[in-house]
């Protein structure tokens, strides 16, 4: 066994035994160095494989934790929870939970949330450079703190834009809640298919041309429900397209930081400051908290300054201070990014799962469709085997997964479920997965069946 194999079973030994507790600070390289007299490059090689297993964690100028690995797939339930993408709050850990509000309680001890359109000075002061890291490229003045995605396309929706054009574009399928508010509201909608591939791009150029298109509101990344992501020509040719046509592009990133996209860069990177807003939640990593971010362009500044101001009144749009100092703690301590890493692990391993499952099925009695990006995919159902009877099927055995029908603008055919993985460990995954399948195996075998008797 190599020296660094040696020290990383050490460390995991001593976590095992209760010497080392989840939040405890393991020794520095240099003590590390002198107790095994090797080489402190040794040392950060067994940190770096702990780290990558998820065993410990890195603080940037303070050393190495012990992670927390509590973390709930489920509630303690009967029921699998298939149908939402919301995670639990206790599928964040505790310890980490309670070292960064203890810091945020400290680090604002001071502060007060007055009226503003900004909010806390650190915060902001740390986003650019922490946004940078992502593609997004933008100065303070033009990034600001919100509650949460659904709240601010409400907002959108109804306010003026520079272009001074009405009409609303959106995915079929989008995001159920603001079509369904869209729908409530009664603004001027046009659609346009998404699918496995991706979007139509001269339909896409035939719309922004002669349509009035406000703005287009789309997910290119993780997107919900079909569970892929647009790539890296089309979301580059959107940009292009929205800046010829003068769109507006608003990018919902609602799980920015699951990722396993190889060097995925957002719509907002190709803006070159101009036509884009670009929204981020961070209450899938960070689930107790409502708080977010959203990004404009220059030429959208004046126009957020002016929502803001008003939306006091009657949508308050600014997170709660302990909303902010939460998510600052999170940022500055590294933590941020460690969790971020964990869920994805997890959340590979569940997608990984399911694509080897589906390999077994026979496609004509049902079919994996997305499950390449984000922690959603849909199971299209064979036309002898109807959804609505299927789904009371699977509630009958405490599975419980939706339609996509609130998921169209216009009334759809559609035959498929969607199902998430966020609430479901690894383990009931497997099974659950089995389940489903040989419930549509018998519900197509009877239809079959019946219809020979018929013939």
């Amino acid at each position: 066994m190599r020296q660094y194999e040696i020290i990383s079973q050490d460390i995991k030994k001593k976590i095992e035994d209760g010497e080392l507790q989840p939040g405890d600070k393991i020794p520095s390289l240099n003590q590390m160095r002198t107790l095994y007299q090797c080489s402190k490059g040794t040392v950060l090689k067994a940190y770096e494989v702990l780290e990558k297993d998820f065993v410990i964690f890195s603080k940037p100028q303070s050393g190495f934790y012990v992670a927390d690995h509590l973390y709930i797939d489920h509630e303690d339930s009967e029921d699998y929870e298939l149908h939402s993408g919301n995670p639990v709050v206790n599928a964040t850990s505790f310890n980490e939970v309670q070292q960064c509000l203890n810091i945020a309680a400290k680090s604002y001890s001071y502060q007060s949330l007055d009226v503003s359109v900004r909010g806390v000075d650190s915060l902001n002061q740390i986003l650019p450079a922490y946004l940078e890291e992502d593609g997004i490229y933008a100065a303070s003045k033009n990034i600001y703190l919100i509650q949460g995605i659904a709240q601010m396309l409400t907002i959108f929706s109804s306010m003026p834009f520079p272009n001074h054009k009405e009409t609303i574009l959106i995915e079929e399928p989008s995001f159920a809640f603001y079509i369904r508010y869209l729908k409530a509201m009664n603004y001027p909608v046009k659609t346009i298919a998404r699918d496995e591939k991706g979007i139509d791009l001269k339909q896409l150029e035939h719309i922004f041309k002669h349509d009035n298109i406000k703005f287009f509101y789309t997910i290119p990344h993780h997107h919900n429900p079909l569970g892929t992501c647009l790539n890296h020509a089309t979301r580059k040719k959107i940009m292009a397209l929205a800046q010829k046509y003068d769109v507006y592009i608003i990018e919902d990133d609602y799980f920015s930081h699951y990722d396993y996209t190889p060097k995925y860069l957002p719509l907002y990177y190709f803006a070159n400051q101009s036509h884009c807003i670009y929204l981020r939640s961070y209450t899938k990593i960070i689930p107790f908290i409502r708080i977010g971010i959203a990004v404009v362009t220059d030429d959208f500044i004046e126009a957020m300054n002016h929502m803001s101001q008003i939306s006091y009144y009657y949508s308050y749009h600014m997170p709660s201070l302990v909303s902010q100092a939460t998510l600052e703690a999170y940022i500055t301590s590294g933590i941020y990014r460690s969790q971020a890493q964990i869920i994805t692990h997890k959340v590979q391993k569940k997608m990984a799962l399911v694509k080897r499952k589906a390999k077994d099925w026979q496609p004509d009695i049902m079919k994996l469709t997305g499950g390449g990006s984000g922690y959603y995919f849909l199971l299209t159902l064979s036309p002898k085997i109807n959804r609505d009877f299927f789904i009371q099927e699977l509630k009958r055995q405490h599975i419980l997964v939706t339609s996509n029908e609130e998921n169209y603008y216009h009334t759809t055919d559609d035959n498929s479920i969607r199902l998430s993985v966020s609430k479901i460990s690894l383990q009931d995954l497997d099974s659950v997965l089995d389940t489903i399948y040989q419930s549509a195996m018998r519900i197509y075998q009877r239809k079959n069946n019946a219809e020979m008797k018929h013939a």
